[in-house]
């Protein structure tokens, strides 16, 4: 691109101000507007002056989960120091850092992904593998690995950044912390919930200390505690804590922010899962309506709490509700996220339920079927979510009268429930249940072929 003047750059910026004032974005209209209004003021004839300002807007608009602003003044930025210092200058890299970090927030994984990994190759050259910057970029990539699925590069990534981390700043650095958080997070994504709760709780513990019982960072370790506790069955737990964190975050950040949003969608996870449909709904109409508003219709985070709210009508006996809206969800999550992706194939799974209690039996077979096939293969065959679509699949045999089949696939998730989960969660009993019930049928059905044949 040609080198960008003063006035150029601030033109740019300023006519992204009037857009966003004219798509109703109204805050960040008067941010940009008055950062304009202020460096055409003091008049600075040094370019690179007035780009690392608004550089330094990107990390505000990031830190308020204003992610399209950080990303529209994120790329503006990025062009002007490719421009003005080269592609692989220090301040540059910071700038497609913080670019990413923008993609991120927006849901755009994949660009998020590649921008990462170009930040990664160039700051291990330039910088080194242990610099600072270098392990935060692999940090950034580790994340987004995560929100692609890709769980196992994900572990791969933090536990390198864990040991390095620990070895060069210690075990009580925020940033040690920060990558023994997001490897327990990890973990839970891998169905390990002993591990991961056994590094949260360690986590919690340290930052409340260190940081504060309502830092940031403390509040988010403490909503993934909450929903490793919701994952192990620990339902009354996980309702305190997640209720806990959803009045520190709003008092902190917000009811709009996307880390409250986060934290309300998963409450009203909670709230279903112990029956308290009309909480979880009301949660969940709250998430799906702002997050609509503040980060678009086809935003994964939107996309996300739109589905629990086709599942929670599902509860609720609402059938057609539920499968208009998890339909919807379904298409759009194939389009934007792909077809293999887990929060597809949860949609997929959710949406094969309302068919089956819809009597719509074939349908929700054929289903199941092609989500467990998925999930056996991304997953594993002892992913917990793996077992759940079984025990969907059992399920779906017991109505159709299919006692043989049922009994060969109860028998697998009840051995894979007790290994993963163990005897007492909920999900084992459930299983347990479905196994005495088919042995029933099938017993009487061999006593009565015996009586015949007498």
């Amino acid at each position: 691109m040609d080198t960008p003047t003063n006035g150029s750059f601030l033109n740019a910026i300023a006519a992204l101000s009037t857009t966003y004032q004219s798509e109703g974005h109204i805050d960040e209209s008067r941010v940009l507007s008055k950062a304009v209004s202020k460096a055409v003021t003091e008049a600075s004839e040094d370019p690179l002056a007035t780009v690392h300002t608004f550089g330094a807007l990107v990390l505000n608009f990031l830190e308020d989960g204003q992610w399209n602003a950080a990303a529209d003044v994120g790329k503006l930025v990025v062009d002007a120091r490719i421009a003005l210092l080269g592609p692989e200058h220090p301040l540059t890299l910071t700038g497609m850092s913080n670019l990413s970090s923008a993609y991120w927030g927006q849901g755009r994984w994949s660009a998020a992904a590649e921008l990462g990994q170009r930040v990664i190759t160039a700051r291990k050259r330039i910088l080194g593998e242990e610099h600072p910057q270098t392990l935060t970029s692999m940090s950034n990539l580790a994340s987004t690995y995560s929100k692609l699925g890709l769980f196992e590069e994900a572990e791969k990534l933090e536990l390198q950044l864990l040991e390095v981390r620990g070895r060069t700043l210690g075990a009580q650095d925020p940033s040690t912390l920060n990558s023994i958080g997001n490897l327990a997070t990890t973990y839970a994504s891998l169905g390990r919930y002993e591990d991961a709760e056994r590094l949260e709780r360690q986590v919690v513990e340290q930052c409340s200390r260190i940081l504060g019982e309502s830092h940031k960072s403390t509040l988010t370790w403490k909503s993934n505690l909450a929903v490793t506790y919701r994952e192990q069955g620990k339902l009354e737990k996980a309702a305190q804590l997640e209720s806990h964190v959803l009045d520190a975050k709003t008092r902190c950040l917000g009811s709009r922010h996307p880390l409250t949003l986060t934290s309300m969608a998963n409450l009203a996870t909670t709230y279903r899962d112990m029956e308290r449909l009309n909480e979880a709904e009301d949660l969940e109409t709250q998430v799906t309506e702002i997050s609509k508003a503040e980060l678009g219709e086809n935003h994964p985070q939107s996309l996300m709490a739109a589905g629990n709210l086709a599942s929670t009508y599902r509860c609720q006996g609402r059938l057609p509700d539920a499968a208009r809206l998890g339909a919807k969800v379904m298409t759009a999550m194939q389009t934007y996220l792909g077809q293999d992706h887990p929060l597809t194939l949860t949609a997929m799974a959710n949406l094969a339920l309302v068919y089956q209690l819809q009597g719509r039996s074939q349908q929700a077979e054929l289903l199941t079927l092609q989500v467990l096939n998925l999930m056996q293969k991304y997953l594993g065959d002892m992913h917990p979510h793996t077992l759940t679509t079984m025990a969907n699949l059992v399920t779906i045999y017991q109505t159709q009268g299919r006692w043989s089949d049922a009994e060969t696939v109860a028998e697998q998730t009840l051995r894979g429930r007790e290994a993963v989960l163990g005897k007492e969660h909920p999900d084992t009993h459930a299983s347990m249940e479905d196994m005495l019930r088919i042995c029933r049928v099938l017993a009487a059905d061999r006593a009565l072929e015996q009586a015949t044949m007498r």
